[in-house]
């Protein structure tokens, strides 16, 4: 009787392993499929579609097709803070600030390109309407209380830049919320000679205003206080830079600073030597601006296109980084999806998420990331422009 108690608990000690082994394999295969599943697609992020803007000279409206021989939705820009929305619009001779419901706040327009607007049948109009002869803007950023957008000067008072070989024409126009002017933000400051060539306007944390412009071989980097006097510049030459050669190896495609630290982040590509159609390296560099010593690089993956379409693999675009020190990306799938990557300092990949974009935005997107990680959105189609935005500063959190 002893001898086959002992065989019957061996037995049952040996099922239970071979069960426990059976689950653990379960479990291991079921955490690989849902690793894997995650990082190729991501489970897809809510996007909240705020509210739509249609063709036309009204208020409210942007004429983003052809006038005056410019496309205007390609330099229009999207700016969020304290959940307004703040949208330029190009040629169309317009800045406005909309709520998160769509409501029109305030309303900025050239009346040589614009009817002046008028009360609504209840009597309620937009909260703020002034005048002002605007050029072409492009790049805005908002900041408490007021917002700064990026337009052209006039012919006569572009500066000629010999070392660079080209016009500085770019001026930062200064609004408060309520849409009255305050002046022009410029290379010296206040009342300064213009900008070349603006690749990005930044508020950091503490207030501070950085004009990020791009010349024939540099990124030139102007800082200033948050009342506008000059702070520095930094220059950034492309022969300079980690990995140059004079083979023309590289490809610059964004530098910004970094909303916290006294620091900018280079997202660049470097391609091999051989010319055997190797894919180009992707990195993201940090260049410390008190030392200009430059970081160890992230490696980024580009990534391929898994939507079914023919769309090669594509390198990721850099968004920002935010105050947490979170990187943002995102690399196109298909027409009508992304996919978004926070990567943290060390090169971690912290979330994946896939999100939606509307499909019939055929004519131009832009996209915006505030210092939190809300991460904006206008998308141009032929008959509408749609607003979304999506609280990545929560999957941060």
């Amino acid at each position: 009787m002893t001898n086959l108690n002992g065989i019957l608990n061996n037995r049952e000690q040996k099922a239970l392993v071979r069960h426990k082994f059976s689950l653990l394999i379960a479990l291991l295969i079921f955490l690989a499929a849902a690793s894997s599943c995650s990082f190729k697609d991501g489970s897809v992020l809510r996007s909240h579609n705020l509210f739509s803007i249609y063709p036309g000279t009204l208020p409210g409206e942007l004429d983003w097709f052809y006038r005056e021989n410019y496309q205007i939705a390609g330099v229009s820009d999207i700016s969020t803070r304290n959940g307004l929305v703040y949208i330029s619009g190009g040629a169309s001779g317009k800045v406005m600030v909309f709520n998160s419901y769509g409501k029109l706040i305030t309303y900025i327009y050239d009346p040589e390109k614009n009817p002046a607007p008028a009360e609504n049948k209840e009597g309620k109009g937009i909260q703020s309407v002034s005048s002002w002869p605007l050029g072409c803007t492009g790049h805005i950023a908002a900041y408490d209380g007021g917002f700064f957008v990026e337009d052209r000067v006039d012919k006569e008072r572009r500066v000629k830049n010999n070392e660079f070989d080209v016009y500085f024409d770019s001026v930062v126009l200064n609004f408060n919320q309520e849409g009255k002017y305050l002046g022009h933000l410029g290379r010296e400051g206040f009342g300064g000679s213009p900008f070349p060539l603006i690749s990005s306007i930044d508020i950091r944390d503490n207030g501070n205003i950085v004009v990020t412009c791009h010349v024939p071989g540099a990124w030139l980097s102007y800082w200033f206080s948050s009342e506008g006097w000059p702070l520095f510049t930094v220059v950034i030459k492309d022969q300079d830079l980690p990995r140059y050669s004079s083979a023309g190896n590289l490809s610059v495609y964004t530098v910004k600073p970094d909303p916290a630290e006294l620091a900018m982040h280079i997202r660049m590509d470097v391609y091999p030597d051989t010319h055997n159609g190797d894919a180009p390296e992707a990195f993201l560099y940090k260049l410390d601006i008190e030392t200009m010593d430059y970081s160890d690089p992230l490696e980024l993956p580009y990534i391929n296109n898994n939507s079914g379409e023919s769309f090669p693999s594509v390198p990721p675009e850099y968004k920002g980084t935010t105050s947490a020190g979170i990187h943002m990306f995102l690399t196109p799938q298909g027409n009508s999806a992304y996919t978004l990557v926070l990567m943290d300092r060390e090169g971690r990949i912290v979330q994946n998420r896939r999100i939606n974009v509307p499909a019939d935005s055929v004519v131009y997107r832009k996209f915006s990331m505030q210092n939190d990680g809300l991460l904006s959105g206008i998308f141009f189609g032929d008959k509408k422009a749609s607003v979304v935005w999506w609280r990545v500063d929560k999957l941060i959190k």
